[in-house]
């Protein structure tokens, strides 16, 4: 047996996440049709400058609870569920823009940093 074998051997159970939060924790993500959740359910808000630049700060916060979901539950990073949460956004719809502009703004953020570019 290698080195290799005998560490991952020795993970004692308690050390891995036993129990995996539903994406549905997450407060832009609802249960929807026929079992399947809406991976991007935000309120619609007026076209002003001051509730679109609110917006953008929720959907910052959202990019936050997002990745703090993926360090809990690490065996789903790679599953595409940024790919999920996309899909669901109305790109067209005006209400909701500053909404993914905030989520995926503060996400560039976190890449660039993740990748330690300075």
């Amino acid at each position: 047996m290698t080195n290799k074998k005998k560490r991952a051997s020795s993970v004692r159970p308690e050390a891995q996440p036993f129990a995996t939060l539903s994406i549905t924790a997450l407060p832009f993500v609802v249960d929807g049709e026929q079992g399947r959740p809406r991976y991007w359910a935000v309120e619609p808000v007026d076209e002003t400058p001051r509730k679109q630049i609110q917006a953008q700060r929720v959907g910052a916060k959202y990019a936050i609870e997002y990745a703090d979901w993926l360090r809990a539950n690490p065996e789903l990073v790679g599953m595409g569920t940024l790919g999920w949460i996309a899909a669901d956004i109305d790109f067209r719809d005006a209400n909701c823009t500053g909404y993914w502009i905030g989520f995926f703004s503060c996400m560039e953020r976190l890449l660039f940093d993740a990748a330690g570019v300075t």
